[in-house]
């Protein structure tokens, strides 16, 4: 990326004022050179390279990169306090260093990058790489060359090795979840109607039903049958807005879950959300496999899969790809995989394995000592 200094953005500025106001030529044609719209509309990562290190048996430690397009956080524009962030954070591991983003402005007003070392300006390009390491300013100019807004983007990334997690025996079943001794049931109840077609969903061992909407022209037929599992968590492209996941087995598919999303909007309670099928198509090969039992949960914010298989599947896009994760193990302990999991209010998890009724509650070791 070439270095352009502040006077050359402004003679840039006004050799477009001038071609726009040559070019115009009848009433039916928009003046852009008039407009003075200062903002960045939209930010997304389109690329960025994560480097993960494993330690082989023999002790030697592999570090292999794998370059991220797909599932990443989406980002928050605060216009108010001028600030670009992500409340997802991503992965440990990200280079910070080189992304590739996709950043528009209003109007197509010109964005501008400022240096991380001295005022100096470059322009921004999709195919050049930005070291976003630490927070960073981006401008978007005015067409009409009356002024720009700078926003300060940061790029929030988990803490890398920050803390070793440990599973621990839990004597105590007051001090779990109560969750891990309640299943998810369904009950199908369609019928034409002004609300449209419905079903009865149960979180609590089929003690209390709530009724649910279906999205319009959504089949009930995909419906999880077996194997249920349902999360909530906040939704970090809305403040004060839930995503709620429901998935399971269904005869429709001889191999993956079928995947059921909800929004919920909390400052809209009179708006009645309504669930809508995730096809099979959006997964792109990496579905949540079918499995007799299956726990979903919201734990260091993100969503993990955790069934009977024994791996730990993790969706960072809202439950469209699920991959298996690293990002913590089983206990080794476990006799088999037949467990059930769950968060307390603290967001910890705790693991129940269902054939002897063993209770495990994964710790950071930082924390407990």
């Amino acid at each position: 990326m070439k270095t352009k200094y502040i006077y050359t953005l402004c003679i840039m500025l006004s050799v477009a004022l001038c071609l726009t106001s040559c070019l115009k030529g009848n009433d039916d044609e928009i003046d852009y050179s008039q407009y003075d719209d200062m903002a960045i509309t939209s930010f997304a990562i389109t690329a960025i390279n994560k480097y993960t290190t494993t330690t082989t048996s023999s002790g030697k430690d592999t570090t292999t990169m794998a370059t991220l397009t797909t599932g990443l956080p989406v980002f928050t524009i605060d216009h108010y306090k001028q600030q670009i962030y992500n409340r997802i954070p991503l992965s440990a591991g990200c280079d910070l260093k080189k992304v590739l983003a996709s950043i528009t402005s209003k109007n197509s007003g010109t964005i501008v990058l400022k240096s991380l070392i001295s005022d100096s300006l470059f322009y921004y390009s999709s195919t050049d790489s930005i070291d976003f390491s630490q927070p960073r300013e981006i401008r978007a100019y005015a067409l009409n060359g009356s002024g720009f807004r700078a926003y300060t983007v940061t790029l929030n990334v988990e803490p890398e090795n920050a803390t070793t997690k440990q599973w621990e025996r839990v004597a105590d079943e007051e001090n779990v979840p109560e969750a891990l001794y309640q299943d998810f049931g369904i009950q199908r109840n369609i019928f034409d109607g002004d609300e449209g077609d419905t079903f009865r969903l149960s979180k609590d061992g089929f003690n209390t039903w709530t009724v649910e909407l279906l999205g319009q022209g959504e089949d009930a037929s995909l419906l999880p049958t077996d194997g249920i599992a349902w999360v909530s968590f906040p939704y970090s492209a809305s403040i004060n807005t839930d995503y709620e996941l429901l998935v399971g087995s269904c005869e429709n598919d001889e191999k993956a879950c079928t995947v059921w999303r909800k929004i919920v909007e909390k400052d809209i309670p009179e708006t009645a959300p309504r669930w809508v099928n995730i096809p099979m198509t959006f997964s792109q090969d990496y579905y949540l496999p079918k499995m007799g039992t299956l726990s979903l949960v919201y734990y260091n914010s993100n969503v993990y899969a955790i069934g009977d298989d024994g791996n730990i599947y993790k969706s960072r896009d809202g439950g469209l790809t699920w991959k298996i994760t690293t990002d913590f193990t089983l206990p080794e302990e476990l006799g088999s995989y037949h467990i059930k999991a769950a968060t307390d209010e603290k967001g910890e998890l705790y693991l129940r394995d269902l054939d002897n009724g063993q209770l495990w509650h994964l710790i950071n070791l930082s924390e407990a000592q």
